[in-house]
């Protein structure tokens, strides 16, 4: 009855349901694979390096995948492509169907997959998620630095994490900024921009902050490509003598719950990570089943909170 294999009547539904309540059952995914001949779980291979974002996606994506019958099995790894592919087939011997990759994977990458390998792997710009990130990472980020132009801020630093693939939700991020540089005819000097690769470690964004941060010629707003990074920026900033946001505003991306109780307070644009996990399990299950479970895209909102961290430039 739970897998809503065969009709039952209301009576019958309502007192197994009553008793499940009452003995705090939870089925076996095991037990069901077993029974069904089918697997139950999702796999997911997530990065060695957890930020907050992800912790908190992973959060909403189990309790989706629970929600649905579904056990969850996580993986992590670096972001190669031969260390994911033998997660892969570590998960298809476990009778996994499917799974969800943190790492973005190119097209060849996918086509390498498909044909070596029966488990369906899909990622956060797979067309079957429906988040439409590339867009709204772009869009929010040009959003938001137009708003700081309309504070006043003239010179606006940016630092940005880029990857290998070239259409990335990070690159889109980058491109939302140098749109907004541009369209609002703001200084488009190269030194106030720096690009790191790859996972950024702390010592990646310290020797970020020296390059752009040169006496006299200071930015007087910065955006960070991620909460977490913007954080150790702001803590680089204030000790060395600079006040946030009197001297320097700050703004990231992410909306991690954290950047509300660092001081000053964070200022970030916040990603829908409840609506992403539900359209994440759906596209997941869509892969297995073929069956359409469409989000309302109402709830696919980046909202700017502007915080302690900017003001106007001088004040």
């Amino acid at each position: 009855m739970i897998n809503h294999s065969k009709p039952v009547s209301e009576n019958l539904q309502k007192k197994v349901i009553d008793t499940i309540r009452k003995y705090n059952y939870n089925p076996s995914v095991h037990a069901r694979y077993l029974a069904g001949k089918k697997s139950r779980l999702l796999g997911f291979i997530m990065t060695n390096y957890i930020n907050q974002y992800q912790l908190l996606l992973f959060r909403y994506l189990n309790e989706f995948a629970c929600k649905m019958g579904y056990g969850c099995i996580i993986r992590y790894c670096n972001s190669g492509f031969e260390e994911i592919l033998e997660v892969l087939k570590e998960l298809e011997i476990r009778g996994i169907e499917v799974c969800f990759s943190l790492f973005l994977i190119s097209q060849e990458e996918e086509a390498y997959i498909k044909e070596h390998l029966n488990i369906k792997v899909c990622h956060m710009q797979s067309p079957e998620m429906h988040l439409n990130i590339i867009e709204k990472n772009e869009s929010s980020v040009y959003e938001a630095v137009c708003y700081l132009a309309q504070l006043g801020h003239r010179k606006i630093g940016g630092i940005f994490c880029t990857d290998e693939t070239e259409n990335s939700f990070l690159t889109a991020r980058k491109r939302g900024f140098l749109r907004a540089i541009s369209q609002m005819k703001l200084d488009k000097e190269d030194a106030l921009i720096v690009y790191l690769h790859g996972e950024c470690e702390r010592s990646s964004l310290i020797s970020a902050m020296e390059k752009i941060f040169v006496p006299h010629k200071l930015q007087t707003a910065l955006f960070c490509y991620s909460d977490e990074a913007a954080i150790e920026v702001m803590s680089w900033i204030m000790k060395h003598g600079y006040r946030i946001p009197e001297d320097v505003s700050v703004l990231s991306f992410d909306g991690i719950p954290f950047a509300e109780r660092v001081t000053p307070s964070l200022s970030t644009i916040s990603q829908p990570v409840e609506y992403q996990a539900k359209c994440i399990i759906n596209g997941m299950l869509y892969l297995q089943d073929g069956i359409e479970r469409p989000c309302d895209e109402k709830e696919n909102k980046y909202l700017l909170h502007i915080r302690d961290s900017v003001g106007i430039p001088g004040h």
